[in-house]
């Protein structure tokens, strides 16, 4: 017998449609890249910092993209290959925020501590008022009580002039704090008037009082001198 003669076997052709299934998942994996990596720009864009990965399933799927075999005989294919997964992880930076606190200190002056009013009854004959005003003392007399109780009308002076005595006209008159308070006392022929400022400083005059007029301050008399606002000593 002639030896047999054994041919190699010619490379036969590639299997059918291999190379074009190798450049559709190259397109695929070319889209799936740009279409991964757009957002991860855009978000990164917008905040402080934001980073952006992909995952891919391990190993290859026995079926393409379009749910058939890769390879002969493979058989019918159940699922399609998975998509590749994409994570996305976002990092903020919060920035602290500072508080501050404002105090405002508002301090008020006062001009007059407002009205007020004092009388005293030194006999049957007559009343010694004391009014306060916006701050400002007067001395006031109302004769006849006696026969007209009721009777209305205010007096001062040693004429007996109609109206009052205004007290901060007298010397000593404390100018450094506004009056918030007035006074009157009376005993035989003297009546003496408190006067207390808004800081508290007490002063006191004496006015001549002889069952016919009101008279402040008190004139002189022999050696002693004509009454004056005094403060008293010691201040409360």
């Amino acid at each position: 017998m002639s030896p047999e003669r054994t041919r190699a076997p010619r490379p036969g052709p590639a299997a059918p449609g291999g190379a074009g299934r190798v450049r559709r998942l190259a397109a695929i994996a070319t889209a799936v890249t740009v279409a991964v990596a757009t957002p991860a720009v855009a978000v990164a864009a917008g905040m402080t910092s934001r980073s952006g990965a992909t995952t891919y399933a391990a190993g290859p799927h026995p079926c393409d993209e379009h749910g058939k075999p890769r390879h002969r005989g493979g058989g019918d294919c159940e699922t399609k290959p998975p998509k590749p997964t994409v994570t996305v992880t976002e990092t903020v930076t919060a920035t602290p925020t500072q508080t501050v606190t404002a105090t405002a200190t508002v301090t008020a002056t006062a001009t007059a501590c407002g009205t007020g009013v004092d009388s005293t009854q030194p006999n049957g004959m007559e009343q010694f008022l004391a009014a306060l005003v916006n701050g400002t003392p007067f001395a006031g007399r109302r004769p006849n009580i006696n026969a007209t109780p009721d009777n209305p009308n205010i007096v001062s002076g040693p004429a007996n002039t109609p109206g009052w005595t205004d007290l901060s006209t007298i010397t000593g008159y404390p100018t450094d704090s506004p009056v918030c308070d007035v006074s009157v006392d009376a005993n035989g022929s003297d009546a003496f008037y408190k006067i207390i400022t808004q800081g508290g400083s007490v002063y006191t005059l004496h006015c001549a009082a002889n069952g016919t007029a009101l008279v402040c301050p008190a004139p002189a008399q022999g050696n002693v001198p004509q009454s004056r606002w005094t403060a008293v000593s010691p201040q409360p």
